[in-house]
């Protein structure tokens, strides 16, 4: 009735020899229990363990024997086929585990960074013209860009995304008549001038400042002429 018992549990894992009195528990992974069951079990006597393995075939018998009888607790007279069973998957789980956080450990790790990414933005304003709001516009040195003066003011900046937010951020937190984001994209533009960022005096060298001319016509686009 226990065979039968422990059968049900785990279906076509199971197999008994009653001549050999062998029993073989074959668990998903391919791990092997094999047990010798003593002709006077369970009144007395207890399974002996032949052999176990997990799925890569490393013997565990010593472990399994040690569960048994650590966590099992095998007292005569009472059945306990399937509470070794168990016990033998929690070796084989444990085996497992401890073999995937060694690979894990040996494994190389990539030290390869993802490059941060960036932006550009391209600010419309009804005018640009107090000092301390010049200077504000002009401060990062982590982004470049160029900034125009005057009526309407120009602001645009390009560099890593972070810092671009951050500083937009800041910049539209004053006092303006008018602050339009016109343009804003997860790309970097390269200005004639190199790094930081420049003020100019015309929307023509605002123009004349970006290398690529296809970024030309996207700040032209951006401020409505073309």
């Amino acid at each position: 009735m226990e065979l039968e018992l422990v059968e049900a549990m785990y279906p076509d894992q199971v197999a008994y020899d009653s001549k050999s009195r062998d029993f073989k528990f074959t668990a998903d992974s391919g791990a092997l229990l094999q047990l010798r069951i003593p002709e006077s079990y369970p009144e007395s006597g207890f399974p002996d363990v032949l052999g176990a393995r997990d799925g890569q075939k490393n013997d565990l018998r010593e472990q399994v024997r040690s569960a048994i009888k650590d966590d099992v607790g095998l007292t005569e007279g009472e059945e306990a086929l399937d509470a070794i069973v168990a016990a033998f998957q929690s070796v084989v789980d444990a085996k497992s585990a401890t073999v995937d956080a060694e690979n894990n450990v040996n494994q190389p790790s990539d030290t390869s960074k993802q490059p941060a990414p960036d932006k550009t933005v391209i600010v419309w304003l009804h005018h640009l013209l107090a000092l301390s709001k010049r200077k504000l516009a002009l401060s990062p040195t982590s982004i470049s860009g160029i900034t125009k003066p005057g009526y309407p003011g120009i602001m645009l900046f390009s560099g890593p995304a972070t810092a671009v937010t951050e500083h937009v951020n800041v910049l539209k937190a004053e006092n303006w008549q008018a602050f339009q984001v016109r343009y804003e994209e997860a790309e970097l533009w390269k200005f004639e001038h190199g790094t930081g960022i420049r003020e100019v005096e015309t929307m023509a060298e605002v123009v004349k400042g970006l290398q690529e001319e296809k970024k030309r016509d996207e700040f032209l686009k951006a401020m409505g002429i073309r």
